[in-house]
């Protein structure tokens, strides 16, 4: 008699195959329905010709700079990174020490192409198609480069970057600004457009646009300006918005180049537009150390880190 038992398996081999294909595919819908974006904002202090006590020179924070972003963003190609105080020098340094899957875009805030600082924004063209940017001076004349707004000691800006996520398509804008330190009728007027840029650019796309802004403010969140920011909905802080559970670190950001806590300040942010976009669910909120054992500062600043999911 001939046997069943050939054909069975081969009938419940097929009902495996067409099971497993099924539950791969719809596992791979649930996955793709979400995008995990991590956003990082980070003051890495200039490279100045002359360090000040503690500080080494740049030729020595580069490499641990490099080791800390490498770390931070390691298999996370939708990584959004801001910085402040890059001057050209260490702008072309760490793209290429990041390596050539990175981009980045930005201009020298004196000139409008490479003298004075920068606040570039790096990410990977791999994954985020660069749809449009532009820099703003934060002044009086935001499209004039190199000037100087109201009571402001230099000339400041915010670099905007205007992306689409390669798979998904999803549509994105990163802020990257740097306030005044000296001048505060700078700082209040610099955050009031900052606002309006923030909802122009959130408008410049069909449909909802997640628009984020990482900076240095060079204010603590009890100042005027900072309060601009986040009035009447305008932006939130993402710490704000973590659960104080999923908040990790530092309480504050700036340390000089000391382990004295008590002098350390709170002037570095990540903030969200609108955090009821897309779904969006902020994972994380970290302020992380910038210096370990080896005693060395990487920057007078602390790295903030924030994980947002969003669904596409």
């Amino acid at each position: 008699m001939t046997s069943l038992r050939p054909r069975c398996f081969q009938a419940v081999m097929k009902l495996y195959l067409a099971a497993t294909l099924l539950f791969g595919a719809s596992f791979v819908g649930c996955q793709s329905s979400d995008l995990a974006l991590r956003l990082i904002t980070f003051n890495i202090r200039w490279a100045t010709p002359d360090p000040g006590t503690n500080e080494a020179p740049w030729a020595t924070r580069r490499p641990h700079l490099f080791s800390q972003l490498n770390y931070e963003t390691a298999a996370r190609p939708e990584s959004l990174v801001c910085m402040q105080e890059v001057v050209e020098e260490q702008l072309l340094d760490i793209a290429q020490d990041l390596g050539p899957a990175w981009g980045h875009v930005g201009v020298g805030r004196d000139d409008g192409v490479a003298a004075g600082e920068f606040s570039p924004i790096y990410y990977q063209p791999g994954t985020w198609s660069l749809v449009d940017n532009r820099t703003y001076w934060l002044s009086e004349t935001p499209d004039v480069p190199g000037s100087t707004g109201w009571d402001a000691a230099l000339p400041r800006i915010v670099t905007v970057a205007s992306f689409r996520h390669v798979e998904s398509g999803l549509p994105l804008v990163y802020m990257c600004t740097h306030f005044d330190h000296v001048g505060q009728v700078a700082r209040e007027h610099s955050a009031e457009l900052l606002v309006s840029l923030a909802k122009e650019w959130e408008n410049s796309t069909e449909g909802a646009v997640p628009v984020f802004l990482g900076g240095d403010l060079n204010i603590e969140p009890d100042n005027a300006a900072y309060r601009i920011l986040i009035a009447d909905g305008n932006l939130y802080d993402i710490q704000d918005v973590v659960s104080e559970s999923r908040r990790l670190g530092y309480s504050k950001t700036y340390t000089a180049f000391t382990d004295d806590l008590s002098d350390d300040t709170f002037l570095d942010h990540l903030f969200v537009r609108d955090p009821t976009v897309r779904g969006m669910d902020f994972l994380t909120h970290a302020v992380l150390p910038n210096h370990f054992d080896d005693g060395v500062y990487i920057s007078d600043h602390r790295p903030v880190v924030a994980d947002v999911m969003i669904s596409v």
